[in-house]
């Protein structure tokens, strides 16, 4: 009986991304034909990145993310705040509640020009990313070479 629940739970829960997603997509079309942005070449690999990154701490998939959500994206990026530093992240970045920010206010801040610090955080964790671990056995070195 568990099992069946679980499968609808599931179910229910790839639908609510299923929608999350089409509902973001639909954000990111506004995005593409605002005058303000369109001019930037890359936006829509830019736009699509910013949605996989949005969903991803999009919890529920109600659209906003709320001040746990950005708490465990924080963590999870090893920024961790307290809670008054992630009531100022989403006043910086949320065009009106104090308690959550919606898609549309992250795509302003990603896309603006405004340094805010959560956009900053997200930028580094990409560069982060960049950067090649390298592969193999390091090279040889005489000792006189070592730091």
């Amino acid at each position: 009986m568990s099992q069946s629940r679980d499968l609808q739970g599931g179910k229910a829960f790839g639908l609510r991304k299923a929608q999350q997603e089409e509902g973001l997509n639909e954000i990111n079309k506004q995005f593409l034909n605002n005058p303000k942005y369109c001019s930037d070449e890359d936006l829509p690999s830019k736009l699509e990145a910013f949605k996989n990154k949005y969903m991803e701490f999009d919890l529920n998939g109600n659209g906003d993310i709320d001040i746990m959500s950005l708490k465990r994206m924080l963590e999870k990026l090893g920024v961790p705040k307290t809670h008054l530093e992630l009531k100022k992240l989403i006043r910086e970045v949320s065009s009106g509640s104090e308690e959550t920010f919606s898609y549309s206010d992250f795509l302003r801040m990603m896309l603006g020009k405004r340094s805010a610090i959560l956009r900053v955080i997200l930028m580094y964790e990409e560069k982060n990313k960049e950067h090649q671990k390298p592969t193999g056995p390091p090279a040889k070195k005489a000792i006189s070479e070592l730091p």
